[in-house]
């Protein structure tokens, strides 16, 4: 099933090669794909914080994917 992966700022560092540079591109990835095997596929270190939205609402690692499921990794930030 396709998916889209949206990554932000230096989370795009961490996508598979040769997509190094990408902010938007298209996974084939296996049906009753969990956001957190997405986030295994990147490799972030257990330091870097994000937040994962998928499809414009908060999600976890446990949350099942669908056909055209749009997932938004941002990495977390702070303000002042």
């Amino acid at each position: 099933m396709i998916i889209r992966v949206k990554t932000y700022a230096y989370l795009r560092y961490y996508l598979p090669a040769p997509d190094k540079f990408a902010q938007d591109e298209e996974w084939d990835v296996p049906e009753k794909t969990t956001i957190g095997r997405v986030l295994e596929k990147l490799n972030l270190p257990k330091e870097i914080r994000i937040i994962v939205l998928l499809n414009g609402s908060t999600a976890d690692g446990e949350t099942a994917l669908n056909e055209g499921d749009i997932v938004h990794i941002l990495p977390l930030m702070a303000g002042g």
